[in-house]
């Protein structure tokens, strides 16, 4: 698992049109657009930003994918050890019967348990698989609250008609770079990210 597997774009692109409001709001300019030229350049008042730039630099995400990477390869390693103990159950098993160690009958109890345990593997590692998926889940849930939540409060004033994430593999072919918040959306992201991160630290 890597930090493009979390599919977080849908919850993204909202949270960067929430974090848009905040950084009109509150600073009061932007280099690239304001409300006349979002009316003047559209006869709408659009602004974007580039999902894939937010994804790979928003230090939320990346905490999060490193911290699903981290579970993914524990469990990986789980499964490979089971899998490798069951190997050589299942070798010295095999040797067993060619020697004929074994009674038919203790032949087919041990068969059944080896296939059990396989069985049993192949659970968890569907388990595994269900709780990675629900974490990244998780992840968009907290998004999309953020976002809801966020968006009530700003766009009371601001009430821009559209906010659009764009990216290479999209389907918007062109970009008016004065409309273009990427950078400041991502720096009021890594720092309320970070003031959040120090307020939990110093509660503890």
């Amino acid at each position: 698992m890597n930090k493009n597997n979390i599919s977080l774009i849908v919850s993204i692109i909202a949270l960067a049109g929430v974090l848009l409001f905040w950084v009109l709001n509150f600073t009061g300019s932007h280099q690239g657009l304001n409300k006349g030229e979002a009316d003047t350049l559209s006869g709408h008042r659009i602004a974007y930003i580039h999902t894939d730039s937010i994804l790979a630099h928003y230090d939320f995400v990346k905490a999060k994918a490193d911290e699903l990477a981290e579970k993914a390869k524990k469990f990986d390693a789980d499964i490979t050890r089971r899998q490798k103990e069951l190997e050589k159950e299942v070798a010295y098993f095999q040797e067993s019967v060619k020697k004929n160690a074994l009674s038919e009958k203790s032949a087919q109890e041990i068969y059944g348990q080896l296939m059990q345990k396989q069985q049993g593997i192949m659970e968890l590692k569907d388990r595994y698989q269900q709780e990675l998926a629900m974490d990244e889940a998780n992840i968009n849930a907290i998004l999309v609250d953020t976002v809801t939540s966020m968006l009530k409060r700003f766009n009371k004033d601001l009430q821009f008609d559209y906010i659009l994430g764009y990216n290479k593999n999209g389907n918007i072919f062109y970009t008016n770079p004065q409309l273009d918040i990427t950078n400041d959306v991502l720096e009021i992201l890594n720092n309320e990210y970070k003031a959040a991160n120090k307020s939990k630290t110093q509660k503890r």
